[in-house]
């Protein structure tokens, strides 16, 4: 025996399963645009770890935030607070992932 469904409620419930589908990708999408932020004290850059170009932020609370080295990074003060805008991951990120930051505001120093 083969259930039948009308044609106007197949209709219905696949709108509604696209609807739904456009909105967790517009959600995600979001995410990926928005990227997140975390307000730190400034403490410098870390020593102990260098790459041409980038560096490793020290800051409190304590985060692995990485930052491209240009004339706004030099303009950074220490002892500051910044919030800091960075890409957001998806999935697992493993222990202690690396943040790269996009963008950063002095909140108050």
């Amino acid at each position: 025996m083969i259930l039948s469904i009308p044609a106007d409620q197949f209709r219905n419930d696949v709108r509604g399963l696209v609807i739904a589908a456009c909105l967790i990708g517009g959600l995600i999408l979001w995410f990926a645009i928005a990227g997140r932020s975390d307000r730190v004290i400034y403490r410098g850059v870390d020593k102990a770890w260098s790459e041409p170009g980038r560096v490793h932020l020290n800051t409190e609370p304590p985060g692995n935030y990485v930052i491209e080295r240009n004339a706004e990074f030099d303009a950074m003060k220490i002892g500051c607070v910044y919030a800091l805008n960075y890409d957001a991951g998806f999935g697992r990120q493993g222990h202690n992932p690396w943040k790269a930051v996009r963008s950063f505001t002095l909140v108050r120093c």
